[in-house]
């Protein structure tokens, strides 16, 4: 794969953006969130369940935030991905940050993993609710992973783990080749941290 910078991503965002087509034919196209897509993201956190939104919690998930979000695009410390359908209705979402909370880097320091800043990242996805179990997850995913090389990104970590109780999606993680590290407690749920390490020395 080609190597990129996030300055070449800054200059020209068209050089990790990608058509793909579901299952049904559906299709969508994967891309870097921009400036005029605030009322499109807006609807798209406005819409999402309880049960989504209690999987999710990088940033509050309203209008408001939408646009804050949109105004203040920093690709050199969080690069946020989207995927839209034909009528460009933002259908999933997928931080991807070069920043690390303090608590992040002291568990990992336990795990014997030394992330470092703007080399590394963490990611938080989630699919709108009528969208998802459509493999629109993966699609992101496996995106991601395939840009995290082209930038030479060491380790891939979760925002803050997966919650324990979420079977699925620690199965889901398991089958990109991300491996558990720990249990911790967080908010009163007890989550799991999970790591991917790429090749890319």
């Amino acid at each position: 794969m080609n190597q990129i910078s996030i300055q070449k991503i800054t200059k020209d965002p068209l050089i990790i953006t990608s058509e793909h087509f579901l299952g049904n034919e559906e299709k969508v196209v994967f891309r870097p969130l921009n400036k005029n897509d605030s009322k499109a993201f807006g609807q798209f956190l406005e819409s999402l369940s309880q049960e989504t939104r209690s999987k999710f919690g990088p940033h509050p998930l309203n209008f408001a935030e939408a646009k804050n979000i949109c105004e203040n695009l920093n690709y050199s410390e969080m690069l946020r991905m989207v995927t839209t359908n034909k009528k460009e209705e933002i259908i999933g979402y997928l931080v991807l940050s070069f920043q690390f909370r303090d608590s992040q880097l002291l568990r990992y320091e336990d795990y014997k993993i030394s992330l470092a800043k703007g080399r590394d990242i963490c990611i938080a996805p989630v699919v709108a609710d009528r969208y998802q179990n459509k493999g629109i997850g993966g699609l992101m995913l496996k995106k991601t992973i395939e840009i995290a090389h082209r930038l030479r990104v060491k380790y891939i970590i979760l925002w803050q783990g997966t919650q324990s109780s979420n079977k699925r999606a620690i199965h889901f993680y398991k089958k990109l080749g991300f491996l558990k590290n720990s249990e911790f407690e967080r908010y009163g749920h007890k989550n799991v941290d999970m790591t991917l390490t790429l090749n890319n020395n």
